[in-house]
């Protein structure tokens, strides 16, 4: 039979073979004869030729894959392949740096982390976080171990707190809301706390907003300070300052006892006389009622000025507790220029008294206050020893400036040179031969126990002035 090449193909070469190659039927001299498909493959070197003989009579089958779609997108799917593989790479090493960095921040983190907490340890200061509700949300070791009780037992609780003490509850719990409320003292506030062993401590609260990342406040951060052992050496400082004054007011009596002694031979000499005189009028029989009840008079008169100088002095010289009352500074004044008075006579100095102004009362101690003014004004009758006898007068100014009272004791002597004046009020310091540099130290403790200033400054006319300033409300 007879059979076309054309029909061979087109039924004996699969469609899908047909898609990927290019058949055709070439004689001897390239001429085409029969193909399967009419489009160009001869570009490519993908080629495979079969020969027919025999009996083809030089006739060759050839095979040709085409340059197409299918290779083009082989050509693309390895292009991108190899892009994939370069952007992987790339990635990979990015992500490599990146690692690297955040092991680094993480080291860098746990590295300020540990510093952090070993500071928190470290300190002596106790810190207490509570959140706006007042829950505790965390506590330093320093604080645990002021109050006796483990993180465990603090973490999460709410007021009442265990280491408050129940005699000071009412106002613990009124100062809680305070802080809450955000009216804390900026100055901190002093408290009584109870450790789990029952025992109390003195502590220093200062409170402070506890603000977030994000500027918002989340509680209130506390920082606590065990005061104990400094009220206790304050308390200590104090009652040593006191026996110190008492000896200073001792010494000072000691000094005036001459004075002092013929200050009472007056009114018990006037008791004497009045009292012999009585005696023989008695005695005589003529005598006048009204003349023995006048004498009589005269002689209390005098019995109660001696007892005033008793009790003057007893008072001055008694060891007490310093009690504050409403104080009119004139009468302190008056008080201890009386005990002074009879000296500055004897040694030719006048004393005057200005009393300027209005005399509002306030809280202070007389008798420390009059242990002042009789140091500074011994000092001053002192100090004019050397000047004529019309140059020797002892002022002494009481008058109000702003919310405070001033008192200012002037005398008109030598002075004191600039290099003394900085170091006058220096314990164990004296320009007396004999002194033992505590009388000024003591005059200021006073004075500033009573909030005021005591300071000294020399006097334009010659001599110096020593002002002591009071405040007129104080709490």
């Amino acid at each position: 039979g007879v059979y076309s090449l054309k029909g061979l193909l087109k039924h004996q070469v699969p469609w899908w073979f047909a898609e990927k190659y290019q058949v055709r039927v070439v004689d001897g001299n390239g001429s085409l004869l029969a193909s399967k498909s009419k489009i160009d493959a001869s570009a490519t070197t993908l080629s495979y030729p079969v020969s027919l003989d025999p009996p083809g009579y030089g006739m060759v089958l050839q095979v040709t894959a085409y340059r197409g779609a299918d290779n083009l997108a082989q050509t693309l799917i390895a292009t991108l392949i190899i892009i994939l593989a370069a952007a992987v790479f790339w990635s990979l090493w990015a992500v490599r740096g990146l690692i690297q960095r955040r092991l680094s921040a993480e080291q860098a983190l746990r590295s300020e982390y540990a510093f952090r907490k070993a500071m928190e340890d470290s300190l002596m200061v106790g810190m207490r976080a509570r959140d706006l509700e007042g829950r505790v949300t965390y506590v330093n070791p320093a604080f645990l171990q002021m109050v006796g009780f483990s993180a465990e037992e603090l973490i999460g609780r709410e007021p009442p707190m265990p280491y408050w003490a129940p005699e000071e509850m009412e106002r613990t719990l009124l100062l809680h809301n305070k802080v809450l409320e955000g009216k804390a003292p900026h100055e901190g506030f002093e408290i009584r706390l109870m450790r789990k062993d029952g025992s109390r401590f003195d502590a220093l609260i200062y409170e402070a907003p506890l603000i977030d990342a994000d500027g918002r406040q989340t509680g209130w951060m506390g920082s606590i300070i065990d005061v104990t052992a400094r009220k206790h050496a304050e308390e200590v400082a104090r009652q040593q300052q006191e026996k110190l004054q008492v000896t200073a007011r001792l010494v000072t009596m000691g000094e005036m006892a001459s004075t002092l002694a013929h200050e009472l031979n007056q009114p018990l000499a006037a008791i004497t006389s009045y009292n012999a005189g009585c005696l023989n009028k008695l005695d005589s029989g003529n005598f006048n009622a009204l003349q023995i009840r006048e004498a009589l008079g005269k002689l209390a008169v005098q019995a109660q000025r001696a007892g005033q100088i008793i009790r003057r002095v007893h008072d001055f010289v008694r060891k007490s507790e310093p009690k504050l009352a409403p104080c009119d500074l004139a009468e302190v004044i008056d008080d201890s220029v009386g005990f002074i008075e009879t000296a500055a006579r004897n040694r030719g100095v006048r004393i005057v008294r200005e009393i300027q102004g209005m005399r509002p009362e306030l809280m202070a101690d007389p008798v420390m206050l009059e242990q002042v003014l009789l140091n500074l004004m011994r000092n001053g009758i002192e100090a004019m020893n050397g000047l004529p006898p019309e140059r020797r007068r002892l002022t002494i100014k009481l008058g109000q400036v702003e919310a405070q009272m001033e008192i200012r004791v002037i005398d008109r002597g030598p002075g004191i040179p600039p290099e003394v004046l900085e170091k006058l009020f220096t314990p164990l310091f004296s320009t007396k031969a004999d002194g033992m540099g505590m009388g000024l130290n003591i005059c200021r403790s006073i004075i500033e126990f009573h909030h005021g200033r005591l300071w000294v400054e020399n006097n334009p006319e010659g001599g110096s002035i020593f002002v002591i300033t009071l405040p007129i409300d104080r709490q």
